[in-house]
């Protein structure tokens, strides 16, 4: 009986290491394959950003030659004939759309960097009411049924910041703040400075986020039931929270007042705070 005992021991050793070897096997083949998929992912993206640059260039090209007389003398909006109206429209449309797409591909390749470790930074002056004001004028020929605002303090804010990061960052949230509101609503940006650093908030007059979703807003490729009509990557979020971190800041969904049945009760804020220092 106590050779059978020490046998039957034996055996679960053997079966729990074949197990481990096993788990060891199977990690590593994930392991494989997640390094295949980001390359993929990173040659994807590497390839769809490729035409952007060249469309967004001559479309801004065309859009200069639209504000030129027949004598090449610049002219103001208010001497442009219909035609040079349309085209100025039509170019400024391209630009924004050829821009969306290239945060959608930064999304991308930011999702791969992100799983891989290797998201970086590139800190520089950065003025935050600049880059909030170009981003509103960059999406307004996109949003034409929809009125964007700004509310801004009238003197610079300047942080060490990666700009191109932060474009990206408050281009996703203003791409959904269009994406989830009705037509003939307003969205409105707000850049305030705080004691520490600056705030910055996005609001749209669309339907609230119910309470027991919040928890999924963050997660990568994660869509809420209530989105599910509209088209998207699911990364959005996930990436601007990413990049909000990345500086040491943060991002939340503003509490939504439910005891105020008013106009300001409707919609969705989504907020950011950066660190000055």
């Amino acid at each position: 009986m106590q050779l059978q005992s020490e046998k039957t021991q034996e055996q679960i050793i053997q079966e729990l290491q074949q197990q481990v070897d096993d788990l060891k096997a199977e990690n590593l083949l994930l392991q494989d394959q997640l390094t295949h998929k980001e390359q993929s992912t990173a040659m994807i993206a590497h390839d769809l950003r490729g035409p952007l640059s060249p469309i967004i260039n001559y479309a801004q090209m065309i859009s200069r030659h639209a504000n030129l007389s027949k004598n090449g003398d610049q002219i103001t909006p208010q001497q442009m004939g219909k035609k040079q109206v349309a085209i100025k429209r039509s170019t400024n449309i391209i630009i924004g759309q050829a821009q969306r797409m290239s945060r959608l591909v930064n999304d991308l390749l930011d999702s791969s960097h992100l799983a891989s470790g290797k998201f970086s930074l590139v800190r520089e002056d950065c003025d935050i009411i600049q880059l909030a004001t170009e981003m509103v004028e960059q999406l307004r020929p996109v949003a034409p049924y929809h009125t964007l605002t700004i509310i801004k303090p009238a003197t610079p804010i300047i942080g060490q910041w990666d700009k191109g990061r932060l474009q990206q960052a408050l281009g996703n949230l203003l791409d959904n703040a269009i994406k989830y509101s009705d037509e003939k609503t307003t969205i409105t940006v707000t850049v305030a400075k705080t004691e520490k650093g600056v705030r910055v908030s996005v609001h749209n007059q669309g339907a609230s986020i119910p309470s027991a979703e919040i928890g999924q807003l963050f997660r990568p490729y994660t869509r809420l039931p209530a989105a599910s009509s509209r088209r998207g990557s699911g990364l959005g979020l996930f990436i601007t929270k990413s990049i909000i971190e990345a500086h040491q800041g943060t991002l939340q969904l503003e509490p939504h007042n439910e005891e105020n049945s008013g106009e300001e009760a409707r919609g969705t804020t989504f907020t950011f705070e950066l660190p000055l220092k």
